[in-house]
């Protein structure tokens, strides 16, 4: 366009889509780092963090992500399920207005990193679905708080799986521990499509795109990183106290996210409470607890992820401290427990019972303990896909808590071992599969923060 007169201060340009991308790049690649700080915090078994995002950026990568997220031969996202319904959602398992096409959509893809997954038992597969499903709710509640809002969210299922690993194979720079989990494309709010661009570029009016791209609910992000920051495990004894029924109710009720592909997936809550229920769940963790000690494999992962001294924990900031596991005790005790838990001592100490010891003291603390929570699923054999959403749903469990003032403690060896979610279960007719359990009550004390990696990212 030809312009007489003065020439303004800013080159003047017109603006097609993709100049329109390139503008909003800066901002989104800002909303990204911090959204990404705030879902780092996520719960994570042994806080193994096994959570990586990519930023799907070149024609290549986009194309690949059209390609999966319009697939129309994965008409059950490639898994099936034992739930009897109807699993299907279309003919993909999508979720958004779908509008995933145009140069001014922004697409990002969750990962999980193997090289940090858990392997010992199992269950740790999807303990791992779960863990990397919570950080990208986080992930996306944080960038939608910035503006950035998922207009299609499809979890990967195992097919899809196996053909974007082997596209993703030829790319040298997909780094090959990264399994692809699910995808989103993204788009701001209040920013003008692609043919709405027209009357900015013959103004040239860059600062009122500027100004229309920092748009945000900066109170509401407040609210999410510092929930997200005082979310804790909590392992002390909680107080003495009744659990407010609104919030139980709350907790027991949790819509599912606005973008959650498996929305139907339900998610049924049971609070144990009464001192019955409390007695023989303490009961049943007494006589089986010390399993987390007398199973060599897992004691030798589980031990990994002790971080006994200061330089240990900032040369491998995952994991957990003596201090977190053990609370505030003095150098003695701290140095007896390290030699007795070493995996080359504890076998020895177990076969003189001392796992048996173990479990009784956590009975103790969970006889005190005014509510256990118990989360299930309706399906005895939850896909991928289903427990992705599934770690959507339990973030959104774990932040709810935190804001009633609540602390959580998993005591994961009861779905850890199929011989024992099952007497769990049938004690207590949970229904479904239990995939969670966990201590619920007010805490005592403050729990320390847990060490933190910083989040593994790519662009492609």
């Amino acid at each position: 366009m030809n312009r007489t007169g003065p020439q303004p201060s800013r080159v003047p340009v017109r603006l097609q889509a993709n100049d329109f991308l390139l503008a909003a790049e800066p901002c989104f690649q800002q909303s990204l780092d911090e959204a990404a700080a705030i879902a780092n915090l996520s719960p994570s078994s042994h806080n193994c963090q096994p959570w990586g995002h990519v930023w799907l950026k070149s024609d290549r990568a986009k194309a690949l992500a059209y390609e999966l997220l319009h697939d129309p031969d994965d008409t059950t996202v490639g898994e099936d399920s034992a739930g009897g319904a109807d699993r299907t959602v279309g003919t993909h398992r999508t979720v958004g207005t779908h509008r995933t096409g145009g140069t001014d959509s922004i697409y990002l893809a969750l990962a999980q990193d193997t090289d940090r997954s858990l392997g010992a038992l199992p269950a740790h597969s999807a303990e791992m679905h779960l863990s990397c499903g919570s950080y990208w709710h986080l992930l996306l509640r944080a960038l939608a708080a910035q503006g950035w809002v998922p207009a299609a969210v499809r979890h990967v299922g195992l097919e899809t799986l196996h053909r974007a690993a082997h596209r993703a194979a030829t790319d040298a720079d997909w780094p090959h521990n990264w399994r692809l989990l699910s995808l989103a494309v993204l788009t701001r709010t209040g920013i003008p499509r692609s043919g709405d661009l027209a009357d900015l570029a013959d103004r040239a009016d860059l600062t009122e795109l500027t100004e229309l791209t920092d748009r945000a609910d900066l109170a509401e992000l407040a609210e999410l990183r510092d929930t997200a920051a005082a979310r804790r495990t909590n392992r002390a004894p909680y107080r003495d106290l009744p659990v407010a029924p609104q919030a139980l109710h709350e907790l027991a009720h949790l819509p599912p996210s606005s973008w959650d592909p498996n929305a139907r997936t339900q998610v049924t809550v049971r609070h144990l409470r009464s001192p019955m229920e409390l007695r023989r769940f303490a009961t049943l963790i007494a006589h089986h607890a010390g399993r987390d000690f007398s199973d060599d494999a897992a004691w030798r992962e589980t031990h990994s992820y002790f971080r006994w001294t200061s330089q240990d924990a900032a040369a491998r900031p995952d994991g957990f401290t003596a201090g977190q596991i053990f609370g505030p005790v003095s150098a003695p005790r701290r140095l007896l427990a390290r030699v007795a838990l070493n995996p080359a001592v504890l076998p020895h100490l177990c076969r003189l019972g001392f796992d048996r010891y173990l479990g009784s003291q956590l009975a103790r603390t969970v006889r005190t303990t005014p509510v256990i929570t118990a989360a299930s699923l309706p399906m005895d054999a939850p896909t991928t896909s289903d427990l992705l959403s599934t770690g959507m749903w339990l973030a959104d469990y774990w932040l709810t808590a935190t804001r009633a003032g609540l602390a959580l403690h998993p005591l994961s060896i009861l779905t850890q071992h199929e011989d024992l979610r099952i007497e769990l279960q049938q004690r207590f007719g949970l229904p479904g599969r239990t995939f969670f359990v966990a201590r619920l009550g007010y805490p005592t004390t403050t729990a320390a923060a847990t060490l933190r990696r910083r989040a593994s990212s790519l662009t492609l």
